[in-house]
C-alpha cells in the first residue's frame, strides 16, 4: 500500500506545493553530485529500515548456503533407484547448488551503502533472481522428486530473500526518496554533459579548422599572386617568347607532315606492288610507306625521287599494272626532287631549331619556378577543399545537438523526482557565443 500512502501524502500538499518549491542553480559539472547528495537526504530518513531489510537478507543468505551444503549431504529416502536414475539425481544436485552458489556470490552491498547503490542492488538482485529461476527451473523439479524438505526450505529461503529486497524498494517509494526517477534523471544529465562536451569539441575543433582554412586561402593567393609577378619578369618573357616560336615551328613542321602524307598516301597501292620489283633500297621504300616524314628526314641522298621515276615509268608502260594507272603515275610526277627537298628543309630545320630551344627551355629558371608554384598551388587548393569538407561536416553535427532541449529535460526531470527547481548553467566556450 506504499503506493497509495504516497498518493495521499502529495495531495495532501498539493496547495503548497509552489510555495515550498525550492531553487536552485547548479553548474552542469555539479549536477552528479548535487544528485546523489540530494537523493541521499531524503534516503538517510529510511536508511534505518532498510539496513534492517538488508541485515535480514543477509541472515537469510547464510541461511540459504547451509541449506545447500545440507543438500549436499543428504541421503536417499529410497536408496533402492537404478543406476541411471542415481546419475540423473546426482548431476541435478551438483548443478542445482552450483547455480544457487553463483547467486549468491553475486549478493553483496557495502556497509554504509548510498540511495544510489540501494537503487542499483536493487535492481541486480531481481535480475540475479529472474536467471536463477531460469537456470534451476528442471533441477528444482528433480530435487523435489528426491530430496522434497531440502528443496523446499531451499525455496522459502529464497523466497524469502526476495521479500527482503521488495520490502526495501516499498520503503524507498513510501519515504518519497525519489529512486524510480534517479535512473532517469542521470541519464539525461549524462546525455547533456556528454554533448556539451561534443558541442564543446567542435567548437574548438572549427576554430582550428578554419584558422587553417584562412592560412591556406592567404597561402594560395600569395603563390598565385607570386606566378603572375613570375609572368611579368624579364626571365618569363623571353621564355615565353621561346614557346611561342617552338609553337610556330611545331605547327609548320605538322603542315609539313599533313603535305607528306597527301602527297604519299594516294600512291599506297601502287607502292607496295612496286616494292616487289624493286632490287635494292626496299627497306627505306618501306619507311616511306610507313612514315614519310620520318623516312624523309633519313633520306639525306633523296633516293626515293629516283625510285618514284621508275615506279612512275613501270606505271606508264604497263609493267606495273594497276587499275588506275595514269592517275597514279600523275601522282607520282608531283613529287619532283624540288618539292621533296623543299619539305625535308622545313622537317629538319624545324626538328634542330624545336630541339634547340626545348634545351634552352629545360635550362630556363623561370621553368622551374612555374612548375613549383604551380605545383603547390594545386596541392594547397587541395587542402582547402579537404578543409571545407570537414568544415561542413562538423558543422552539420552541431546543428544536430539541441542542449536547449536536452536542458529542459533535465530541469524537468529533476523537478519531479526532487521537487527542487533547479537551474543548469555552465561556462560558455570561448569558441561559441551561444549554448
Amino acid at each position: 500500500m506504499g503506493w497509495l500512502r504516497r498518493i495521499l501524502k502529495i495531495e495532501d500538499s498539493e496547495e503548497a506545493a509552489d510555495e515550498e518549491m525550492q531553487e536552485a542553480s547548479i553548474d552542469i559539472d555539479m549536477l552528479p553530485d548535487w544528485i546523489d547528495r540530494k537523493s541521499n537526504e531524503g534516503f538517510e530518513k529510511v536508511k534505518p529500515d532498510i539496513s534492517e531489510q538488508f541485515s535480514r537478507l543477509f541472515n537469510e543468505k547464510k541461511s540459504l548456503l547451509a541449506n545447500l551444503e545440507a543438500l549436499r549431504d543428504a541421503e536417499l529416502h529410497n536408496p533402492n533407484i537404478s543406476e541411471r536414475e542415481r546419475q540423473l539425481m546426482e548431476g541435478n544436485r551438483s548443478a542445482y547448488i552450483s547455480q544457487h552458489k553463483q547467486f549468491i556470490n553475486f549478493i553483496n552491498v557495502s556497509d554504509d551503502p548510498s540511495c544510489k547503490e540501494t537503487a542499483q542492488f536493487c535492481r541486480n538482485f531481481e535480475e540475479l533472481l529472474a536467471k536463477l529461476a531460469k537456470s534451476t527451473a528442471r533441477g528444482h523439479a528433480v530435487m523435489n522428486e528426491f530430496f522434497a524438505n531440502h528443496a523446499s526450505r531451499i525455496n522459502r529461503t529464497v523466497k524469502s530473500m526476495s521479500e527482503s529486497i521488495s520490502r526495501v524498494q516499498e520503503i524507498l517509494e513510501e519515504g518519497n526518496v525519489g529512486v524510480e526517477m534517479i535512473g532517469d534523471v542521470q541519464k539525461s544529465v549524462a546525455e547533456l554533459r556528454s554533448k556539451r562536451k561534443l558541442l564543446s569539441e567542435l567548437d574548438e575543433e572549427l576554430a582550428i579548422l578554419k584558422k587553417k582554412l584562412a592560412n591556406s586561402n592567404f597561402l594560395k593567393d600569395k603563390l598565385l599572386k607570386g606566378k603572375e609577378e613570375l609572368k611579368q619578369s624579364d626571365s618569363y618573357s623571353e621564355f615565353k617568347s621561346a614557346n611561342d616560336g617552338r609553337d610556330e615551328l611545331w605547327k609548320r613542321l605538322r603542315q609539313a607532315e599533313d603535305e607528306l602524307s597527301s602527297l604519299f598516301s594516294p600512291l599506297q597501292r601502287a607502292m607496295r606492288k612496286f616494292e616487289r620489283m624493286l632490287a635494292d633500297g626496299v627497306d627505306l621504300f618501306n619507311d616511306y610507306m610507313d612514315n614519310p616524314m620520318s623516312a624523309l628526314v633519313k633520306d639525306e641522298q633523296l633516293k626515293i625521287v629516283d625510285m618514284l621515276a621508275r615506279m612512275r615509268s613501270a606505271l606508264e608502260d604497263g609493267s606495273l599494272e594497276l587499275k588506275d594507272s595514269d592517275k597514279a603515275a600523275q601522282r607520282a610526277g608531283e613529287l619532283t626532287r624540288e618539292r621533296i627537298s623543299q619539305l625535308r628543309a622545313i622537317c629538319v630545320e624545324s626538328k634542330s631549331s624545336i630541339k634547340r630551344i626545348d634545351d634552352q627551355m629545360k635550362n630556363s629558371r623561370v621553368l622551374g619556378e612555374l612548375n613549383d608554384l604551380q605545383y603547390k598551388v594545386e596541392h594547397t587548393e587541395s587542402q582547402i577543399k579537404i578543409l571545407e569538407d570537414k568544415i561542413d561536416k562538423a558543422q552539420k553535427t552541431k546543428e544536430k545537438i539541441d542542449l536547449g532541449s536536452l536542458k529542459s529535460s533535465v530541469e524537468e526531470n529533476i523537478r519531479e523526482a526532487f521537487g527542487v527547481e533547479v537551474t543548469v548553467t555552465w561556462q560558455e566556450s570561448v569558441h561559441s557565443s551561444t549554448a
